[in-house]
């Protein structure tokens, strides 16, 4: 009775969530106790079940879930986690320091839903390690696909390829190239070159070797663009390809999920359901606790409906589409064996999924 009363409530948009929030803290007496970062009572720790929501309760670090949603995720073909943090909505006795970062995981036919939630003044791997930690250990206590319990442990782990871009877009601005790609000094063998390396993340690894861009800037030494070129390629040399970077950002036959874009479609729903920036820890686990409650809805409805699937706008279907389906056209040419022009014009096709620009 329970599972069918939650999935009814499933909903789509902002607007269901913030009034299912707003009559949530309606329940809430202005004599509550609450919450710090050394103290959450009962009413918010705890579930509407008696279940637990805080996992992890220290001075600069807080691990919030719902074991029951973690659990039913992974009984509904759970096959990727998402994370990424936010700056935004931690509580306002952490200030500016710290972090909300969030686990999401992707299930079957892309039903996306958050599983964890932190809050953290620091960002060690110390305690990333101890978030990541709290999902092994449910998916340890579970009754779940023995092919999750193998494939965890040796888990691939893959970067955002939008914030790749951001980041290269940031140094190609720092070392000048922007004036040499458009403008009175636009340079073409520059913008084609720069063409090139934009594509490289949808290019098989091994066939980097094989890119001519890589090796040299594309004008003579005495040409005024020779240095930011240059400047650039020992940027990619030194943090892309032999920095702690350097396996994290091929997508070449990544059909979905190249970006965590799911992750920033969810702070965005955040900024519709808070108030402002930093709010108070208890408003911010009353929302999270609402989102929970969403999630294990999604969930539900999947286990009724295994056809259920995520809704993704058609511009952004037809994108993907076209991404696909240029690379399934490059793997079989490669297979065929490619030059390096064919590799160059692939490159150079492929860069118009990349963002050239920086928010």
């Amino acid at each position: 009775m329970r599972q069918e009363m939650v999935a009814h409530h499933y909903k789509k948009g902002s607007v269901s969530r913030r009034s299912a929030i707003r009559r949530a803290l309606e329940t809430h007496t202005d004599g509550s106790p609450v919450a710090t970062m050394d103290f959450i009572p009962d009413e918010l720790g705890r579930l509407s079940d008696g279940s637990m929501f805080v996992h992890r309760l220290e001075p600069t670090l807080h691990v919030y879930y719902n074991s029951a949603t973690i659990q039913m995720a992974a009984r509904n073909g759970l096959h990727t986690l998402v994370a990424d943090g936010v700056h935004s909505f931690q509580p306002r006795q952490l200030k500016r320091k710290g972090q909300l970062y969030t686990v999401h995981g992707v299930c079957s036919n892309g039903v996306e839903v958050p599983l964890l939630y932190a809050i953290s003044s620091k960002k060690t791997e110390q305690v990333y390690t101890t978030i990541f930690r709290h999902i092994r250990e449910e998916f340890d206590n579970s009754v779940i696909p023995p092919t999750l319990r193998v494939v965890f442990p040796y888990a691939t782990v893959q970067g955002c390829a939008f914030h790749l871009a951001q980041a290269w877009n940031r140094r190609r601005d720092h070392v000048g190239l922007p004036t040499f790609l458009s403008g009175m000094q636009k340079s073409f063998e520059v913008e084609a070159w720069w063409e090139t390396i934009k594509g490289l993340v949808f290019l098989p690894r091994r066939l980097h070797r094989e890119v001519r861009a890589l090796r040299r800037p594309p004008v003579p030494v005495e040409h005024a663009a020779y240095g930011p070129c240059r400047r650039f390629l020992d940027y990619l040399e030194d943090t892309w390809y032999s920095g702690m970077f350097s396996d994290l950002w091929d997508k070449f036959e990544v059909h979905e999920l190249r970006t965590t874009n799911l992750a920033e479609a969810y702070h965005n729903q955040l900024n519709t359901l808070m108030d402002g920036d930093h709010p108070t820890l208890s408003r911010l686990i009353e929302v999270l606790r609402d989102l929970d409650s969403e999630a294990e809805s999604a969930l539900i409805t999947l286990q009724q409906n295994p056809s259920h699937t995520k809704h993704i706008r058609r511009k952004d279907l037809e994108r993907r589409e076209r991404i696909s389906e240029e690379m399934r056209r490059f793997s079989s040419q490669y297979r065929g064996g490619v030059d390096n022009r064919e590799i160059d014009d692939y490159c150079q096709n492929m860069s118009r999924f990349v963002s050239n620009t920086t928010i």
